[in-house]
């Protein structure tokens, strides 16, 4: 495998835009406005397949794994350690939670909230290498495709008639890994074979997607006369909440272009690009600003997500300024940026 290093505006675009998401989803916006928003995840794991593609190189998987942990984990272990202390001295933005909660928050299960999006990204990336290694193999679309299709029928067959039946320990570790890692995964599987996508393929796709959607929703209607909201198929996440942020995701890839020459005419370039590459940070930050502001959900999500950017550029501006810039040694500086920038 080569190594890739030329930067994709459009990556760190959509990066930009699923960070916005998430975000926005935890300041409980109005229903339309949160149905709209609802494409986050399944957009941000597209997004590490195309980030994927565009920089694999040549390691053993074990040095694979250990530079996700590093990058995904330590960070928000961490973020974690300083702000739970904070809730121990001071009882602020609130107080301490219980010790159990606590470490379900660093086991990224649940505890506090937030964090569980970290233990999708890292399972995706887990199984990243061999499903990469299937995508370079297999040149045929049809049975590529035909692959992601039968993987996902066979997780919405455990859905139906295994999940029911689960319990215990063994329902707390399936339900948090192989009921996540396999959709997600196709999603992954899937993000890696769009940058080789001509647009005509990817509108039919896009087509396809919208039309699953359409289909669902008006089927939900037509069985409870009221628009059944996607959120409710996102745990785990099934074919109507994934048809809608396929659906989504698409029509951003195809427009990331022009939206790119849009921030670039009213200079927001910058911003966005830096959110793009700063997401986890940014993201990590914003929980902290969530216990902060408590007004009207609009003015919470500005506030929030641009207190959340201003600490992060200036935690990145010293970390390069201070501990990047003066190590000489070329690992200490590469783990010093994972920890503490990105």
């Amino acid at each position: 495998m080569s190594l890739t290093t030329q930067r994709d505006e459009r990556i760190d675009l959509l990066r930009f835009i699923g960070l916005a998401m998430v975000i926005l989803a935890h300041v409980y916006p109005p229903f339309i406005v949160a149905q709209l928003r609802n494409f986050d995840v399944p957009l941000m794991v597209l997004v590490s397949a195309l980030s994927f593609s565009a920089s694999v190189k040549q390691e053993s998987y074990g040095q694979y794994v250990w530079a996700r942990v590093k990058r995904l984990v330590f960070p928000v272990w961490l973020f974690l350690a300083l702000y739970f202390a904070m809730q121990w001295a001071l009882a602020f933005p609130v107080a301490l939670p219980s010790l159990e909660k606590i470490a379900r928050t660093f086991g990224l299960i649940d505890g506090i909230g937030y964090v569980w999006v970290i233990r999708i990204f890292l399972l995706v990336a887990l199984i990243g290498p061999f499903v990469y290694r299937f995508h370079q193999r297999e040149n045929s679309h049809l049975k590529y495709f035909g692959a992601l299709a039968l993987v996902y029928a066979l997780f919405q067959a455990m859905v139906w008639w295994v999940l029911p039946h689960l319990s215990g320990a063994l329902k707390v570790i399936l339900v948090n890994t192989l009921f996540y890692v396999l959709p997600y995964g196709v999603v992954f599987a899937f993000g890696l074979r769009v940058p080789a996508m001509l647009k005509p393929e990817l509108w039919r796709w896009f087509i396809a997607f919208g039309l699953v959607f359409i289909a669902m929703a008006l089927w939900f209607f037509s069985q409870t006369e009221q628009f059944k909201p996607t959120q409710h198929f996102k745990y785990p996440p099934q074919h109507y909440y994934l048809a809608y942020a396929l659906m989504v995701s698409l029509a951003l890839w195809l427009a990331a272009a022009s939206m790119l020459k849009l921030l670039y005419q009213v200079r927001l370039i910058t911003f966005v690009m830096f959110a793009g590459s700063n997401s986890i940070w940014i993201y990590l930050w914003h929980i902290f600003f969530l216990q902060i502001f408590k007004i009207d959900w609009l003015t919470n999500y500005l506030l929030v997500f641009i207190c959340s950017a201003a600490v992060t550029w200036l935690q990145v501006t010293l970390v390069n300024k201070y501990l990047v810039a003066p190590c000489q040694d070329p690992q200490k500086r590469r783990n010093i940026k994972a920890l503490l920038t990105g």
